[in-house]
């Protein structure tokens, strides 16, 4: 049995946290039928700590926007559904929004993997899809018409990491360590494309199954290697087992690269990494952050007891363009929703980051690569800007590298 904010599988201490209403009783409260938007995603699963994130982002800019009288003078409401990170259940529960709940758009997913799955009811059936926080370039292919991605692709994230690493040790020597997901995937195949172009030397590259949890003998022919850098990606919790493996055999924090990092993450990668490198596209610790952004983290971490990283300022920022699209609109129409995005020309409240989309629903090319600077249990960290990249994804040959 399926309720908003809440799955039925989702054991009851949980069940309280998401059983929070998104409508929020006030002066200006929105009157007329909600405008229904169905939100799956990895609330249980390999992907937990990406959907529970998104889905606190996602709270706070719904309460705002109904609070301020919603869209169009009706609430804005986002059905939310886990898909426990399995592309089966979020294809279910995609044809049970459409057919059951009339939605007007889906949303919601953080895994490349899930989205994929809902990428092709949402092109086969013309159904407007926002994905939030998922990078895998296939979702916005050559030929895609209903699908526009909000998070830049996973194939430029490792090209840019190619180009930090040139940039800062010419010639170094370089070890892979990641799941066999779709998204990693896409950043390792960007990664090898450059990195033979920076003159990089690939020394180990090593691919785990998905549900691997211990990496004793591969973290040992790694280290007997003698790498400069090694790159770390594992799904869920292996990746904080990768992390603690590696430093635990005497690499040091400072070699170490996560493609991407978000608040959660850190944490569990602990004290011990301070020191190490990850990607983002939304951060604490970026310079130059405008006040809305400082605002947001603010807010945030009231509410939530720790500051959120791009996971939560990509759905937060969701429920606006939303808004922005619905508005441009002028009607709760699926067609009318699908061309406003393709036009869209807007900026994101927290960063002032560009929001429009190309042909194929894609967005603008960037990544910033932060270094921890502290962790303080699970409630604070502190980072520092390394580097910001932006490029020309005409550079690198996107839909070739990744099938």
């Amino acid at each position: 049995m399926r309720q908003i904010f809440m799955k039925s599988m989702i054991k009851s201490a949980l069940m309280a946290t998401f059983a929070l209403p998104f409508l929020t009783a006030t002066a200006q409260t929105p009157t007329g039928q909600p405008i229904k938007i169905g939100f799956s995603t990895e609330l249980t699963g390999a992907w937990t700590f990406f959907g529970t994130s998104c889905v606190a982002g996602l709270k706070q800019a719904t309460d705002e926007i109904n609070g301020k009288g919603g869209v169009l003078k009706r609430p804005l409401e986002f059905i939310v559904q886990d898909n426990q990170t399995n592309p089966t259940q979020a294809l279910a529960s995609v044809r049970n929004f459409d057919v059951n709940d009339k939605v007007l758009a889906i949303s919601g997913t953080t895994n490349s993997d899930v989205s994929l799955a809902m990428y092709g009811y949402a092109e086969q059936n013309k159904l407007p899809f926002l994905v939030p926080v998922a990078a895998f370039p296939q979702l916005t292919k050559p030929g895609t018409k209903y699908t526009f991605r909000i998070e830049p692709d996973a194939v430029g994230w490792g090209y840019s990491i190619a180009k930090f690493i040139e940039q800062r040790k010419p010639g170094a020597t370089v070890a892979l360590m990641y799941s066999d997901a779709a998204l990693m995937r896409a950043i390792f195949a960007g990664f090898k494309y450059q990195a033979e172009r920076s003159k990089l030397k690939i020394v180990s590259d090593i691919v785990f199954p998905q549900g691997s949890s211990d990496a004793t003998v591969q973290a040992a022919q790694v280290k007997s290697g003698n790498p400069d850098y090694v790159i770390i990606s594992g799904a869920g919790a292996f990746d904080a087992v990768l992390t603690n493996q590696i430093l635990d055999l005497g690499i040091k924090p400072e070699q170490i690269i996560h493609p991407f990092g978000i608040t959660t993450q850190v944490f569990s990668w602990g004290s011990k990494s301070i020191g190490s490198i990850y990607g983002t596209f939304f951060d604490q610790g970026i310079d130059n952050l405008p006040k809305e952004g400082r605002d947001f983290i603010t807010k945030f971490d009231a509410s939530n007891g720790r500051p959120p990283s791009y996971v939560e300022n990509y759905c937060y920022n969701t429920p606006y363009i939303f808004k922005s699209a619905i508005e441009s609109a002028g009607v709760v129409d699926r067609e009318k929703l699908r061309e406003a995005f393709t036009k869209m020309n807007i900026k994101e409240l927290t960063s002032g980051t560009p929001i429009n989309f190309d042909s194929n629903g894609a967005r603008k090319e960037y990544i910033y690569f932060m270094q921890i600077v502290s962790v303080d249990g699970k409630r604070n960290y502190k980072s520092k800007q390394l580097s910001y990249f932006e490029w020309n994804p005409e550079v690198i040959p996107v839909y070739d590298l990744v099938k």
